[in-house]
């Protein structure tokens, strides 16, 4: 009736509502910057072509994070390179400031990445973040060597939170260093170098030693949102207003037994994260089940996963076996005998196996 009415009143029927569009696929195989560089799309690409075939070799810079002593170690044992280069921000305060001898760091130098992406191969950073306590130890930085400066949560008593509101000298602070930091990352997008970038690196700490709340690190010593903010902050910032589209994203787990039942907690989400690495230190070369499960299943398998840092490194031949498809393993060591089980016959047998991408293996990904 209430049609027919309308009808003989001359009016037409109410155009219905359009359809709402349909929210777009995330297409979870490219990198979360839109905005991402050629060559950073191509590692990407490399990244998640080649895993499960084989892994990538790679090692982390000794002495002071900032050169290819640990490179050029393994190619004079081995006769090849590692495929992966890890390199540290962790003095980014002495960089480049006034000399105090051996700790004086010169990131404006960037000819050790530079040989290795030049030669085929990537190009890892992170960051050990050093942080003031008081407001006078960072007035007093420069003077005093930056006495009272550290990244440990034990040495520091740094707030997170305060950090992460503007108004606070915490919040100033860390604006200042994330400048400093874009800076010399921008020297090596202007050199087309793609970064695989991991800072905030294991922030849960050891779930076990510590508890839930209980990080070794200060960005995780404020719990898991705090640490997701400051996470996309960093991304706000680095890309959005520093213009850096050479990053790819890696998150980092912490390998602790217990840790697992938290992992969805910190994590940052599929769309800030495009690698998941977790830190693996055990006293033995097997394949990582428990870590590897976690891991894939943190992201619902969407993105690619590495052994971001070892110690002994777990055996690429039986992690595939295991359909374990770690994208690279990276030892961390200022000493290539650290740890019992990498010595020089097992980088002969990793380096030499087809399991096992070298640098000399590796495309050009420029």
């Amino acid at each position: 009736m209430a049609f027919l009415a309308l009808w003989a009143c001359g009016k037409t029927d109410p155009v219905p509502d359009p359809e709402p569009e349909a929210e777009p696929v995330k297409d979870e195989s490219v990198l979360t910057n839109a905005n991402a560089m050629e060559s950073a799309k191509k590692v990407y690409a490399f990244i998640r072509e080649q895993a499960g075939k084989a892994v990538m070799s790679g090692v982390q810079s000794g002495g002071t994070a900032n050169n290819n002593d640990r490179v050029e170690e393994i190619y004079n044992m081995t006769g090849k390179h590692p495929a992966v280069a890890g390199y540290d921000y962790i003095f980014l305060q002495y960089s480049p400031t006034p000399s105090n001898g051996e700790w004086y760091v010169h990131y404006e130098d960037i000819s050790a990445p530079k040989e290795q992406w030049s030669n085929n191969g990537l190009v890892s950073f992170m960051w050990h973040w050093n942080v003031p306590s008081t407001k006078e130890d960072w007035d007093n930085s420069q003077a005093t060597y930056y006495k009272n400066y550290n990244f440990y949560s034990s040495k520091t008593t740094f707030d997170i939170n305060r950090a992460l509101l503007p108004g606070h000298w915490e919040n100033d602070f860390i604006l200042q260093d994330i400048e400093k930091v874009a800076g010399f990352l921008k020297l090596l997008q202007d050199e087309g170098i793609p970064v695989l970038w991991r800072p905030l690196h294991e922030a849960a700490g050891n779930y076990n030693v510590y508890g839930n709340n209980g990080a070794w690190f200060w960005w995780g010593r404020g719990g898991a949102d705090s640490c997701k903010k400051l996470w996309k902050l960093l991304r706000d910032k680095l890309e959005g207003e520093y213009g850096l589209n050479n990053l790819i994203w890696v998150w980092t787990l912490d390998a602790t037994v217990g840790a697992e039942k938290d992992y969805a907690k910190w994590y940052p989400g599929n769309d800030l994260v495009d690698i998941v690495g977790v830190d693996i230190y055990e006293e033995n070369t097997d394949a990582k089940a428990r870590q590897y499960k976690a891991a894939v299943e943190l992201s619902g398998g969407k993105k690619p996963v590495t052994i971001s840092e070892c110690g002994n490194i777990p055996n690429p031949v039986r992690c595939l076996e295991a359909n374990q498809a770690w994208s690279w393993f990276l030892p961390w060591t200022l000493n290539l005998e650290d740890y019992k089980y990498n010595t020089e016959q097992y980088w002969k047998t990793l380096m030499s196996s087809p399991k096992v991408l070298t640098r000399e293996e590796m495309p050009s990904l420029k």
